[in-house]
């Protein structure tokens, strides 16, 4: 019996319903109801378990689970929770706004004696990791190497403290990603998982650089892996238990020397996870070169993607007088708005998703989300809703898909562009709004963007007409502009 089929027949049990009187309630005859109770056939649409729900009446909580039971006989466990997973990570996102102690000061007779210390508790472990990570990002040219897995809070959460400035020192950090495609014990997709810990780290290391390999992860992690983490600094190295509660901490230069060789040893066969793309010239480069190589693929942000929008003058009005060689950067942007536009990288072969409170972010803001804040002004009012009026006019005839609801949040929004050969994310990080922007290295990971973009929900989106209704009404109702003429505008 499938999912749905198992809860259906347990309603239908414990409420007493009769079967024929469901049956003729949902417009089916008895037989194909008694097939759809035995998990021989499917319910033929959603407005058929809605039928049944009612029918039975349901609380709102369990027609939820009835209807959650039907997406999975549909399309699958794994896949349902997969996509499932992609939502809870742009939802889940947060950049973290930790202080921790910064220690100054650790009992290292002991370990300057004998050369390595016993860590017995897990106080004894944290106690350590702070004192020799707040050590090294002191030093002009600090090292940290990580065999650790992301989901290490702790560990996790002093690299990417506020008050942890790691500006010049250099993390490699090497993850195990899960091999199975199935769900792991803890985690519905745990690389997933994995990519969510880590991208806080990117916004406050500079020189952070992710890597990995894979392995079964329920059986790497085990109890019985005897000291599956290292940590080390170019003063000491740590090796943890997989519950981080116990350890061995040392400064031996032959232990040190022994650790390091080891570890590059591993990064050597490893993979990058992202790649930096560090600046709006770079950026600006990355996006030329694969407007040659991409022929579909989807843009998901909130605040809707305005660059085929951005003219000459509307550039020359707003980068600011101050931007270093500003009128080469003018070209270099209006240069690539001109072969975006005519190159195939158009919304002809690109679905733009955005919601509606996006629109919304940009009109109140006058922020082109896409590029970083201290390059250029914000737009004033009259060009934003000349922008939106573009956006409207042409979503009759391109591939623009606009949300009735925001899937992650407008203060810690995650960007994503991907297409089937690449992809990547961008995000800004809350204090100075700086652009974070890494281009996605693991295969598995773009599937995973891809099939979710490539599969979301009908019911999820405004219609093009709804959508267009409802932007000229903000538009006069807001900022009491006139409408838009109707027709279109490439």
């Amino acid at each position: 019996m499938s999912d749905f089929s198992q809860l259906l027949s347990c309603h239908i049990h414990s409420k007493d319903i009769k079967t024929y009187a469901l049956a003729q309630y949902c417009g089916l005859d008895r037989s194909n109801m008694y097939k759809i109770i035995n998990g021989k056939r499917k319910p033929s649409s959603r407005e058929l378990v809605i039928k049944i729900c009612k029918f039975m009446q349901l609380s709102h909580a369990e027609q939820k689970e009835m209807e959650q039971a039907y997406e999975i006989t549909l399309i699958g466990h794994d896949t349902y929770y997969r996509r499932k997973a992609v939502v809870d990570f742009f939802n889940n996102f947060r950049l973290s706004k930790l202080n921790l102690p910064v220690l100054s000061e650790l009992n290292t007779e002991i370990l300057f004696e004998k050369g390595s210390v016993t860590l017995n508790t897990m106080a004894e472990v944290n106690r350590s990791l702070l004192y020799i990570i707040s050590s090294e990002v002191k030093k002009s040219n600090g090292t940290i190497d990580l065999l650790v897995q992301p989901d290490c809070d702790f560990l996790m959460n002093i690299l990417a403290a506020e008050n942890y400035d790691c500006s010049q020192t250099t993390i490699r950090h090497i993850i195990c990603l899960n091999n199975s495609t199935s769900e792991s014990i803890t985690y519905p997709n745990y690389n997933l998982h994995c990519l969510e810990k880590i991208l806080p780290l990117y916004s406050n290391v500079d020189k952070y650089n992710c890597f990995y390999y894979y392995d079964h992860i329920d059986s790497k992690c085990s109890k019985f892996t005897l000291f599956p983490y290292v940590i080390i600094t170019s003063q000491f190295a740590c090796l943890l238990t997989g519950d981080m509660t116990q350890g061995i901490l040392t400064n031996t230069p032959e232990s040190l020397t022994l650790f390091k060789d080891i570890f590059n040893q591993y990064l050597s066969i490893a993979s990058p996870l992202l790649r930096p793309i560090n600046d709006v010239t770079e950026q600006i480069s990355y996006l030329n070169n694969i407007i040659h190589v991409v022929r579909s693929g989807y843009s998901f942000q909130m605040v809707p993607c305005l660059t085929p929008y951005l003219t000459h003058d509307i550039l020359d009005k707003y980068i600011i007088q101050e931007l270093p060689n500003r009128s080469e950067f003018i070209q270099a942007m209006d240069n690539y708005i001109k072969v975006f536009l005519s190159s195939h990288m158009t919304p002809d072969n690109i679905t733009y998703i955005f919601s509606l409170n996006g629109v919304k972010k940009f009109l109140d803001t006058g922020r082109v989300s896409e590029y970083p804040y201290d390059i250029y002004h914000p737009l004033e009012m009259t060009d934003r809703i000349h922008l939106i009026r573009k956006l409207m006019l042409n979503l009759p005839i391109q591939n623009y898909r606009v949300l009735k609801k925001d899937i992650g949040h407008l203060d810690n929004e995650i960007f994503l562009q991907v297409t089937q050969p690449m992809g990547h994310i961008m995000f800004s990080t809350p204090q100075d709004h700086h652009l974070i922007y890494l281009d996605i290295e693991e295969p598995g990971l773009l599937y995973t963007f891809w099939d979710f973009c490539e599969t979301l929900d009908d019911a999820l989106f405004y219609t093009t007409t709804e959508a267009i209704e409802i932007l000229r009404d903000l538009i006069c109702l807001l900022y009491t502009s006139p409408s838009p003429r109707d027709g279109a505008t490439s």
